[in-house]
């Protein structure tokens, strides 16, 4: 090789660096955006998983509304199986910033109003909608809030038992 042109290799060795600089400037932004978005649609399936076994539950569970004690313990199992898989509450939190207060449980009649103590005995379930209130999802860059998403509606196909009282969970 002359001295030429081992001095034209090395003028060269600069110019990866500077791609590299231009290329990541490019592709960094990119991947974390497909992180961002990747894992905000993992907890918005997560939540969806969540609020079909929550409503699965108490469309099939006997409702039992004697007092409004009983409809909060129905209600309270409902959130209970959403947030940790079981009506008692034991166990790990599924999603861990879900919280009791983001879960809403509402049964209601063939006209949509709610079925709760003050009207139970007028009125049968006709179905059970569970959905979330104002959950946050923190990302990367920006947080993303789900208002009443994912939000479950199933018919209620369980025993409707407006004598009987439920438990605390």
């Amino acid at each position: 090789m002359t001295q030429r042109s081992k001095k034209r290799l090395r003028s060269r060795g600069g110019n990866a660096m500077v791609e590299f600089a231009l290329a990541s400037s490019l592709l960094i932004p990119i991947f974390l955006g497909t992180f961002q978005f990747g894992y905000t649609f993992y907890v918005y399936n997560l939540l969806s998983s969540q609020m079909r076994a929550g409503s699965r539950y108490a469309s099939m569970k006997s409702y039992k509304c004697a007092d409004a004690a009983s409809v909060s313990n129905f209600k309270q199992k409902v959130r209970n199986v959403v947030r940790y898989g079981n009506p008692s509450g034991t166990g790990t939190l599924i999603e861990p910033q879900l919280t009791d207060a983001q879960v809403s449980v509402s049964i209601q009649d063939v006209s949509g109003n709610n079925v709760d103590q003050s009207n139970s005995s007028s009125r049968t379930p006709n179905y059970v909608v569970v959905s979330t209130s104002s959950y946050s999802v923190n990302s990367v860059f920006t947080s993303y809030t789900f208002t009443d998403k994912p939000s479950v509606r199933m018919p209620y196909l369980g025993v409707y038992q407006p004598t009987l009282t439920e438990t605390a969970p």
